[in-house]
């Protein structure tokens, strides 16, 4: 036994660092080589970096409801984003599984801030869109509002999207407060629908990201004086569009020779039409170029802010009893295979594999990568395990991989991962993408399903469904997916097997 005056070492603070529509080559640790972010290579320096991280779902509510809840959209019901036409629910519901209940179980003080896009609450009333004017959602109806505040965090409530962040009342005060202004200028348009560039001339001051890493230390700060750890949860809006890049970050792509994407020259013979509802306006590598300069350097004003954070982390002797887990929610296109914007209706690894670096709490360790497959619901019951509440709730689709933080295997690991897909906007359209040892499967349900093989083909420009020496490979991997969706209780496995499984 311990001497009595011996204490219990304390639980570990858990930061948790999400950005927005972030591709994994703007970080060094997955080969990027012009995205500067120093930042975040020195916490990789000293984290363990999961090669294989998968989202839930490549679009932003439902990939973010499964990090709140630890299950795939088609279990939560946000299946595509917020009051959109494929979704079954509007406002994420607050019930005992959600991660802030949960770690509210084990007195953990928990704050947000920064992007949810998990409910709008009863103003979302004056935003319909026009085809669904003349629905009357229950939700609304009801008066129900679901924003962090309203499911246990301490924080900050940004309600809805969100659109880059610099709209909201909270935001704009800011400014006044601090007798700052918001100045875009060289604006650049017209490759995607609304997606637009900017250069911010304002101070750095001014921008979205030093606004919520204020906010950030702002509530850490409350928290380091209370005896009970801390959860928080700082949710940037970018990199996604608009991509809204400060003029000192911008200066350091200015003159960047940047070459086209290896698959962007891309003929698409062999793939599925649906990928062409994300058709950009030109098929000119040209074109793309100022729009990857802003995402870049949007990127790297992101991670001048982390690198600020961590330093107060540091400066307060948090640092070392901190858990830091960086992620996004999903990737982004820019223009690959030949063109595509945005994200959804396609499965390709630019959208559905994510950043996931993770620096354990106490002594410093041997950076390391690791291999192993996991996915945004394992990120919810990594959490859960490090803050002490043990295995997650009945149902949940995810299994902590805190063992691998130590270096430790982890027994009867799952061989493969799984990304659903629903559609967006006004078109619905199921998917489920199997990433399986060197092989990717996707169901397309109505349209030509995929299979690529990425130890020969990583940028996925071949389609090898029709191969016929790639037939057997291709029904081990349908029954794979099949498996997993009895072992997850995917309701989608019916006709599933009435379609592909023989």
């Amino acid at each position: 036994m311990s001497p009595k005056n011996e204490q219990a070492p304390r639980r570990p603070n858990i930061l948790f660092i999400q950005t927005d529509q972030q591709r994994v080559d703007t970080l060094r640790s997955y080969g990027g080589q012009v995205c500067q972010t120093p930042h975040l290579n020195g916490l990789a320096e000293e984290s363990v970096v999961f090669e294989n991280a998968y989202t839930s779902c490549p679009v932003c509510t439902p990939a973010r409801a499964s990090m709140q809840t630890g299950m795939y959209p088609f279990k939560h019901g946000m299946q595509t984003n917020g009051y959109g036409m494929g979704s079954m629910v509007q406002e994420l519901p607050d019930t005992p599984r959600l991660l802030s209940r949960q770690l509210e179980e084990q007195a953990y003080s928990i704050g947000y801030t920064g992007k949810w896009h998990l409910g709008f609450g009863p103003e979302m009333g004056k935003y319909l869109r026009e085809n669904l004017a003349y629905v009357r959602f229950p939700d609304i109806a009801a008066g129900i509002k679901s924003m962090p505040t309203d499911v246990g965090y301490e924080g900050d409530d940004f309600s809805g999207h969100g659109g880059g962040g610099m709209n909201y009342p909270q935001f704009k005060q800011y400014l006044q407060d601090n007798g700052l202004t918001w100045q875009e200028e060289n604006k650049v348009s017209g490759h995607f629908e609304f997606h637009y560039a900017s250069e911010l001339t304002s101070p750095i001051e001014s921008t979205v990201e030093y606004y919520l890493t204020e906010r950030a230390i702002h509530y850490i700060d409350q928290f380091r004086q209370r005896e009970e750890p801390f959860f928080f949860s700082l949710n940037f809006w970018g990199p996604h569009e608009p991509y809204v890049a400060p003029t000192r970050f911008l200066d350091l792509y200015r003159d960047a020779e940047l070459e086209p994407w290896p698959n962007f020259y891309d003929d698409n013979k062999g793939k599925p039409s649906i990928h062409q509802i994300k058709k950009g306006n030109t098929k000119e590598w040209a074109d793309f170029i100022p729009y990857i300069k802003h995402y870049y350097a949007a990127m790297s004003s992101i991670d001048e802010q982390i690198g600020r954070l961590l330093a107060y982390l540091k400066r307060h002797d948090l640092y070392e009893n901190t858990v830091i887990i960086f992620t996004a929610d999903h990737g982004e296109s820019l223009g690959i295979h030949g063109g595509l914007c945005d994200k959804s209706f396609f499965m390709y690894e630019e959208t559905c594999r994510i950043p996931l670096i993770v620096k354990p709490a106490g002594d410093r360790a041997e950076p390391r990568t690791e291999a192993s497959f996991v996915g945004t619901c394992d990120i919810h019951a990594t959490i859960l395990d490090l803050a002490g509440a043990g295995s997650p709730p009945r149902g949940a689709d995810g299994r902590s991989f805190a063992p691998m933080l130590a270096g430790e295997t982890v027994a009867e690991w799952p061989d493969c991962i799984v990304t659903e897909g629903a559609g967006l906007e006004a078109a619905m359209f199921t998917q489920r993408m199997l990433r399986k040892g060197s092989y990717k499967y996707v169901f397309n349900c109505g349209d030509l399903d995929e299979l690529y093989d990425l130890e020969f083909d990583p940028h996925e420009l071949t389609n090898l469904i029709d191969r016929s020496d790639y037939k057997q490979t291709l029904a081990d991997l349908r029954q794979s997916l099949a498996d997993w969706m009895v072992l997850h209780e995917d309701s989608l496995l019916k006709q599933f097997k009435r379609m592909r499984v023989e």
